[in-house]
Parts: structure tokens; C-alpha cells; sequence
């Protein structure tokens, strides 16, 4: 009894408007209609503290390949190359980089991900599957892989 009378003062409402010359309102859209808006996902992310652990895995956005850039303060190679890489990409919507500091020396994040060198990048496919392990001057060639991958 309260849905037909909800109904009937929508319709009542509707004829009314209609009667005055005023167009009825809109629809409300249905929800299976209305898409969500895709995430966005930040193109350039630091993803700890110097030295920190980190979950890779879970920083890898699904769909994107991402960059993994492995890096330190006390590395003179790390900026310049960390910079060639984000101009590299910077026109590819995607691909995205994230950012490890693995501090100095023996840290628990450069542990678990074995990084006895720098630069290091690890390039991941949109299937977050690890296709590249760049070291040195290597990572020069990390946005070139990377927009490769990102055509597949």
C-alpha cells in the first residue's frame, strides 16, 4: 500500500509539472546503468621510508605496467637515471613507477628484494609479472621497455 502511494504522488507530481508547463525532472539513472569512475592511480609514488620493508606485490596496480625503481640517497646514478625514466614515461598513461628507498647498506627492503646494487629497476607487465631486472646502466633503457610492454 505505501509503494502505491509513493508511486501515485511521483505520477501526480509528473502530471502536475506537465499541466504547468514544466518539463518533468529527469530519472534517476538506474544503478546498473551508472558505471563507477575508474581508480586513478598516481603515476609517481614513493613507497617508504629509507631502508623500510615494503609489500611489492601489493603496490602493483593491476592493468599498469609499473616501474620499480630501487634507489638511495647516497647514489650519484639513482637521480639522473630516476629522472631519465620518469621523462621516459611521462607521455604513457600507462605505465607508473614506484619508488624503494632502499637506504644505506644492509637494510631490511634491500634483504628482501636482493639489491646488492644501484640503480636497480624491476620492470613489472600489467599482469604484475616481473619482465625485466635492470641494474646500472641498464636502467637506461627501463621507459623503452616499459611504453613496449605498455603496447602489448
Amino acid at each position: 500500500m505505501i509503494r502505491r502511494c509513493r508511486a501515485g504522488a511521483a505520477a501526480l507530481a509528473v502530471a502536475l509539472a506537465s499541466a504547468c508547463g514544466a518539463s518533468p525532472a529527469p530519472a534517476p539513472a538506474s544503478r546498473a546503468a551508472a558505471a563507477p569512475p575508474a581508480p586513478t592511480v598516481q603515476k609517481i609514488l614513493q613507497l617508504n621510508a629509507p631502508g623500510a620493508p615494503v609489500d611489492l606485490a601489493a603496490a602493483l596496480p593491476a592493468g599498469y605496467v609499473t616501474v620499480v625503481d630501487f634507489w638511495s640517497e647516497s647514489c650519484e646514478a639513482c637521480k639522473p637515471l630516476g629522472a631519465l625514466l620518469e621523462t621516459g614515461v611521462a607521455s604513457e598513461p600507462r605505465v607508473v613507477i614506484r619508488k624503494i628507498d632502499v637506504g644505506d647498506g644492509f637494510t631490511p627492503v634491500a634483504e628482501a628484494y636482493q639489491i646488492s646494487a644501484l640503480p636497480r629497476f624491476f620492470v613489472y607487465d600489467q599482469h604484475r609479472r616481473l619482465r625485466y631486472d635492470l641494474v646500472g646502466p641498464d636502467c637506461r633503457d627501463a621507459a623503452t621497455y616499459a611504453r613496449q610492454l605498455a603496447a602489448e
